[in-house]
C-alpha cells in the first residue's frame, strides 16, 4: 500500500533527524561523567558527507508502505551496563517477525547494517536471526566503548531506549619511587611517594605495614588528556623514631575495577654509622696475664675495616676484630681503643683494663735540709689498684706519722733529723717504700766518752764524734793554753775524717807522759749556727778508780754500741744486807765490812716507769773468784735488759705490779747469792773483824767510768737513735 506525501515527509524527517542532531553533537566539546572538561575539543566528523546523507534518504525510499494494522516492537533492549576494560560485554536487541534491516548506533554513529560491523573487528552481531535477535556482542572492551549504544529497525521505524555502556579501568600497577628499597640515613625522616595512573575512576591509595593501615598520608588526583582516566599521588611521612630498618611498607591501589586492590611493597634500609660493643676478658685482671679485647660491630653499609690503638697510639699489626695481649699497670690508665669504619664514617670506642698491680712511685718524694724550728713537708704519690694504703715512717721507729701523701713536720728539731719512710701496700697484690732523709741545719752535736784511755808511754788518741748540719766551719781541741785545729804541734796531731754520720777528730799525742793524764782536753766545733763543747779526760789504761761501777761495751745490732752498767735497784740493797749479816752469823764472824754505796734517783724513763739506780763501789783487796762473780751479775742484767728494753715500752708498762715486783725480786736474789757465794769462798772462818775491800779485774774489753751512771735505757736509746 503506497504511503500518503504527508506520511512520507514525516518519516524522512524522523529519519534524518538523528543523522543531524549527531553531526551537531560531534562539533560541540566532549564533558566528562564526572564534570570535566576534556582537554581538547572533539573535531567534526569529516566523514559525514553527502553520502550519508543520500543513505539516509535511500533507507526512506526503501521502507516499504506502512500496513495499517500493529508493527513490531522490541522483546530485547539493551540496558545501562558497567563493565572492566579488557572483559566481553553483550548489549541484546530482540525484534520476534522483522525481517528489515537493523542498524547498531554508537553515540548516535551507525556501526553497521544488520550483521555487517566489519568496521569493528572487536564488534559481532550474534543471536538467530530467525527468531530476530540482533545483539551486540564486544568481544574485549575498551575506553572508546564507554558510550551510549542504540538499536534501531528501519522498516519498522522504531528504536530501542539509548543503553549506557561504562567502562572501568582499573589503575596500573602501583610504583613506590626508590623501590625496591628505601634507603636513608639513621634520624632522617622517610617520605614514600606512590603513584596509581590510567585509572576510572581514580585510584584509592592505601599504606600497609605489618598488616596494619598507617594513616596521615597525602592524596592528589590528576585528569589525563583522554577526558576519563585518572592517576593518583599519595606521599607518606614518617619520622625516624617510627621506622626501623628492614620493614616493609605496601602502596595498596583500588578502584571499582580492580576491588582487591594492587600492591607494590618497599623495604626501608636505614643506614647507620657502625654500632660498636668493645669487651674485655677477664677483667679485673692481675698484671702480666693474657687479655682479649673483642670489637663487636653492627654496621649498614657493612664494616671497612677495623684500627687498634692503645693510649692514643695506633697498633698497626691488629686489624681484626680481637686483639690479644698480655697487660701491664699501664693498661689501667691508657685505655685501649676500637675504630670501626664503613661507607657513612666511623665508631671510635674505647675501654680501661682493670688491673690489679702493686704500688708504683707516681711522684718520688725529695730529701729536705730545712733550718732548725722550720717546717719540713715531703710529698709522696703512689699508684695502685685496688686502692693502696700510704704510710710515713721514721726509720727505727713504729710510729705511723701519716697515712696522706703529704707528711707535713712542724718546727723540726735535731732530734727529727733521719731516714723516713713512704711506704704504699696494695691489699693482696703487693707493697713497695721510698726512703728520703731529713737534715736539719743547728748547730753542732758533740758526743763522744766523756773519760778515755792510754798506756803510759804509748802512743794514744782521745776521739771526738761531731754530728753538724751544715758540716762544721771549724773544729778545735784545746788544752792547757794550747789550740790546735789540724795539723802537728809538737807531740800533739789532730786529724778530721768525714763519715756518713758525721765528722770524727782525733787529737793523738805521741808519748804519754804523766801530766797527760792530769790535763782537761775541750774538743770545740762551730758552724753557722751555733757551737757545742765536750770536755774529754784521759786516763791512764788498767787503773781501777777508787769508786766506780762497771761499764760494759758490746757491739751489737750492726755494731751499734750498747752500755751496759751493773746497776742495781734499791731492793738490792737490803737483800744484800741480809744475805751479809745471815752470812756473819754462820762464820761466827762479824767482819768490818767497807762498803760505799751510792745512790741516785732518776726522773721517770722513756718506758714510763720510775727508776731507782744506785752505784754500788766495793773495793775489796781479792779478786781470785771475781769472775764468778762478774758473769752473774751480766746475767742478771741481761735478763732485766730483755724486759725493760727489748720489749716495746707499749707493752712494758702494762706488766703488773705483781710481776714487776717478781722480776725485781729475783734480780736480788740471784745478785745476792752471788755475792755470798763470793764472801763464802774468799774469806777464811779464822779471820774475825778483818776489813775487806772488792776490786774488779781489769778485763781488756771492760772500761771504768765515774759512778752514778745514767739509766741504762738512757744509753740504750740514745744508742739506736744514732
Amino acid at each position: 500500500m503506497s504511503l500518503e506525501p504527508r506520511a512520507i515527509v514525516c518519516i524522512a524527517i524522523w529519519t534524518l533527524l538523528p543523522c543531524v542532531l549527531n553531526e551537531v553533537g560531534s562539533c560541540r566539546q566532549h564533558r566528562s561523567p564526572g564534570g570535566f572538561l576534556s582537554s581538547r575539543p572533539q573535531p567534526c566528523r569529516t566523514h559525514n558527507t553527502l553520502k550519508e546523507i543520500f543513505t539516509c534518504i535511500w533507507l526512506i525510499l526503501l521502507i516499504q508502505p506502512l500496513s495499517r494494522g500493529a508493527g513490531p516492537v522490541f522483546t530485547q533492549q539493551p540496558t545501562d551496563l558497567v563493565v572492566v576494560a579488557g572483559q566481553p560485554v553483550t548489549l541484546p536487541c530482540s525484534i520476534p517477525g522483522y525481517h528489515g534491516m537493523v542498524l547498531w548506533l554508537r553515540d548516535g554513529m551507525a556501526l553497521g547494517v544488520n550483521r555487517d560491523v566489519s568496521g569493528y573487528p572487536r564488534y559481532d552481531i550474534v543471536g538467530d536471526h530467525s527468531k530476530g535477535e540482533y545483539h551486540l556482542l564486544i568481544q574485549r572492551t575498551e575506553m572508546q566503548d564507554d558510550a551510549f549504544f542504540e538499536c534501531q529497525a528501519i522498516q519498522a521505524a522504531i528504536r530501542s531506549r539509548p543503553a549506557r555502556l561504562t567502562v572501568l579501568v582499573p589503575p596500573d600497577d602501583p610504583v613506590i619511587v626508590g623501590s625496591p628499597v628505601v634507603s636513608l640515613r639513621a634520624g632522617d625522616h622517610l617520605n614514600l611517594t606512590c603513584h596509581a595512573d590510567n585509572a576510572k575512576p581514580a585510584a584509592s591509595i592505601i599504606w600497609i605495614r605489618n598488616g596494619l593501615v598507617l594513616s596521615g598520608a597525602m592524596y592528589s588526583k590528576t585528569l589525563l588528556r583522554d577526558g576519563r582516566r585518572e592517576s593518583t599521588v599519595s606521599t607518606l611521612y614518617l619520622s625516624p623514631s617510627n621506622i626501623e630498618s628492614g620493614q616493609q611498607i605496601t602502596c595498596r591501589a583500588s578502584n571499582k575495577a580492580a576491588p582487591n586492590g594492587k600492591d607494590t611493597t618497599v623495604t626501608v634500609d636505614i643506614q647507620h654509622l657502625p654500632l660498636v660493643n668493645l669487651t674485655v676478658d677477664p677483667q679485673p685482671v692481675l698484671e702480666g696475664n693474657l687479655v682479649r679485647f673483642h670489637c663487636a660491630a653492627k654496621a649498614n653499609p657493612p664494616v671497612i675495616y677495623y684500627r687498634w690503638a692503645k693510649g692514643g697510639h695506633p697498633i698497626p699489626e691488629v686489624t681484626g676484630d680481637s686483639y690479644e695481649v698480655v697487660v701491664d699497670h699501664s693498661f689501667f690508665t691508657e685505655s685501649v681503643s676500637c675504630e670501626v669504619t664503613n661507607a657513612l664514617g666511623n665508631t671510635n670506642i674505647s675501654r680501661n683494663v682493670d688491673v690489679y698491680f702493686g704500688p708504683r712511685m707516681a711522684a718520688e718524694p725529695q730529701s729536705l735540709q730545712v733550718d732548725l724550728g722550720s717546717d719540713a713537708i715531703f710529698n709522696c704519690a703512689w699508684t695502685g689498684n685496688p686502692s693502696l694504703t700510704i704510710v710515713w715512717m721514721k726509720r727505727g721507729s713504729g710510729v705511723v706519722l701519716s697515712n696522706k701523701n703529704t707528711l707535713t713536720l712542724k718546727a723540726v728539731k735535731q732530734e727529727d733529723a733521719g731516714k723516713y719512710l713512704c711506704r704504699a701496700v696494695v691489699p693482696r697484690v703487693g707493697a713497695g717504700e721510698k726512703e728520703v732523709s731529713l737534715t736539719v741545719n743547728g748547730p753542732p752535736t758533740i758526743s763522744s766518752t766523756q773519760t778515755q784511755q792510754a798506756l803510759y808511754g804509748e802512743k794514744g788518741q782521745i776521739k771526738c764524734f761531731i754530728r753538724s748540719t751544715p758540716p762544721p766551719d771549724r773544729i778545735a781541741w784545746s788544752w792547757k793554753e794550747t789550740v790546735l785545729e789540724s795539723g802537728t804541734s809538737g807531740r800533739y796531731t789532730v786529724e778530721t775524717v768525714s763519715t756518713e754520720e758525721g765528722v770524727i777528730s782525733t787529737l793523738t799525742m805521741s808519748n804519754i807522759v804523766p801530766a797527760d793524764f792530769q790535763t782537761i782536753y775541750n774538743c770545740t766545733a762551730w758552724n753557722s749556727f751555733g757551737s757545742d763543747t765536750e770536755i774529754i779526760r784521759l786516763k791512764e789504761q788498767g787503773e781501777a778508780p777508787s769508786g766506780g761501777v762497771a761499764t760494759l761495751y758490746l757491739p751489737i745490732y750492726h755494731s751499734v754500741p750498747l752500755y751496759f752498767s751493773v746497776s742495781i735497784y734499791l731492793s738490792l740493797e737490803l737483800s744484800l744486807c741480809i744475805s751479809l749479816g745471815l752470812l756473819c752469823l754462820y762464820l761466827d764472824i762479824c767482819p768490818s765490812i767497807s762498803v760505799s754505796v751510792f745512790l741516785s734517783l732518776s726522773s721517770l724513763s722513756l718506758s714510763g716507769y720510775l727508776s731507782i739506780y744506785s752505784c754500788l763501789c766495793i773495793s775489796l783487796s781479792q779478786y781470785i773468784y771475781i769472775y764468778i762473780i762478774f758473769f752473774s751479775v751480766v746475767l742478771s742484767q741481761l735478763i732485766y735488759l730483755h724486759f725493760s728494753v727489748f720489749l716495746p715500752s707499749s707493752r712494758f708498762i702494762y706488766l703488773s705490779m705483781s710481776r714487776a715486783l717478781y722480776l725485781h725480786l729475783s734480780l736480788s736474789v740471784l745478785r745476792s747469792l752471788s755475792l755470798s757465794l763470793y764472801l763464802y769462798i774468799s774469806i777464811p772462818p779464822s779471820v774475825s773483824r778483818f776489813p775487806f775491800s772488792l776490786s774488779l779485774p781489769p778485763f781488756s774489753s771492760l772500761f771504768l767510768s765515774p759512778c752514778p751512771l745514767p739509766p741504762i735505757h738512757l744509753y740504750l736509746f740514745q744508742s739506736l737513735s744514732h
